[in-house]
C-alpha cells in the first residue's frame, strides 16, 4: 500500500510539472534565437552542433529565417552566416516544415546593400584611420564577447544583447547618420517579415533564427504581436541546460 501511494505521488508531482511547463510553454509558442555565425565555429558553448540542439528541441512548425527568399529557395551558400549550410540547410531537409525568408530580395536587397556599402567606401576614402578603428572594433566586441560566454544562454542575454547594440550605435556613429537610416530599414524589413510570418500561422510553433546583434531588437518588436506566446530565450536556455561548461571564461 505505501508502494502504491509513493507511485501515485510520483505520478501526482510529474503530473504538475508537465501542466506548469506546458502553461508556462505553450504549443504556439514563438522562441527568438540569436545565431552566432562566424563565431559558431569557436564557441564550444554553442556551437553548430548546439544550434542544432535547440532547433531539435524547440520543434518548430515555421523557421522564420535571416536569409534572402532566393537563399531559401535554393539552399544557397550564405555569405556570413555559415549556420545555414552547415546546420539549418540539412535540418530542413530531415523535417516537414514551413520556412520563412525575412531578408529583403532582388532589386530591393541590391539597393539597401549598395547604398550601405558606398557609405563604408565614403568613411575609408575620407578618414582611413576610423575605417580601421571601425573593423578592429568590431573584432575587439566579438573577443570580449567570446571570453564572456561560458553556456548557450549567455549568448541570448541582455549583456550580448546591450554589447551588440554598442556596436551598432558606434558603427553608425563612425560611417555617418545616413548608415544608421539604411541599416534600420533592413531591420525593419526583416521584422515586418517574422510579424508577418506569425500572423499568418496563428497556433503554429515558431522559431525565428536571427543573429546574436540582432536578437533583442526582433524580440521586442515581436512582443506586441506574439503576447504570451513569446518564449524568455536566456530562460528557457539555462532551463534547458544548453551548452553549460564549468570551465572558466577566462581558461577558455
Amino acid at each position: 500500500m505505501i508502494g502504491l501511494m509513493r507511485r501515485t505521488a510520483g505520478w501526482l508531482v510529474l503530473l504538475l510539472l508537465t501542466t506548469q511547463a506546458e502553461a508556462a510553454e505553450p504549443r504556439d509558442a514563438v522562441f527568438v534565437v540569436g545565431a552566432l555565425h562566424d563565431l559558431h565555429a569557436a564557441e564550444s558553448a554553442f556551437d553548430f552542433e548546439g544550434l542544432g540542439r535547440v532547433i531539435d528541441a524547440i520543434q518548430p512548425d515555421v523557421l522564420v529565417l535571416e536569409v534572402r527568399p532566393d537563399e531559401l529557395e535554393g539552399r544557397l551558400d550564405t555569405q556570413g552566416r555559415p549556420e545555414y549550410p552547415a546546420v539549418v540547410w540539412p535540418w530542413l531537409a530531415d523535417h516537414d516544415v514551413q520556412a520563412v525568408a525575412m531578408e529583403p530580395g532582388g532589386a530591393e536587397f541590391a539597393r539597401i546593400t549598395s547604398a550601405a556599402g558606398a557609405q563604408i567606401t565614403a568613411l575609408q576614402a575620407r578618414d582611413p584611420d576610423a575605417g580601421a578603428y571601425r573593423g578592429r572594433l568590431r573584432q575587439s566586441l566579438e573577443t570580449a564577447l567570446q571570453a564572456y560566454w561560458t553556456n548557450a544562454a549567455d549568448t541570448q542575454n541582455g549583456v550580448t544583447a546591450d554589447i551588440a547594440r554598442s556596436w551598432a550605435i558606434t558603427e553608425a556613429e563612425l560611417v555617418g547618420a545616413e548608415f544608421g537610416t539604411i541599416q534600420a530599414e533592413w531591420d525593419n524589413h526583416m521584422l515586418t517579415q517574422a510579424q508577418a510570418a506569425m500572423r499568418a500561422h496563428p497556433g503554429k510553433r515558431i522559431l525565428v533564427l536571427g543573429s546574436y546583434r540582432n536578437r533583442a531588437g526582433l524580440e521586442a518588436g515581436l512582443r506586441p504581436v506574439a503576447g504570451g506566446r513569446l518564449v524568455d530565450t536566456e530562460a528557457w536556455l539555462r532551463d534547458q541546460a544548453f551548452g553549460v561548461s564549468d570551465e572558466p571564461s577566462s581558461e577558455r
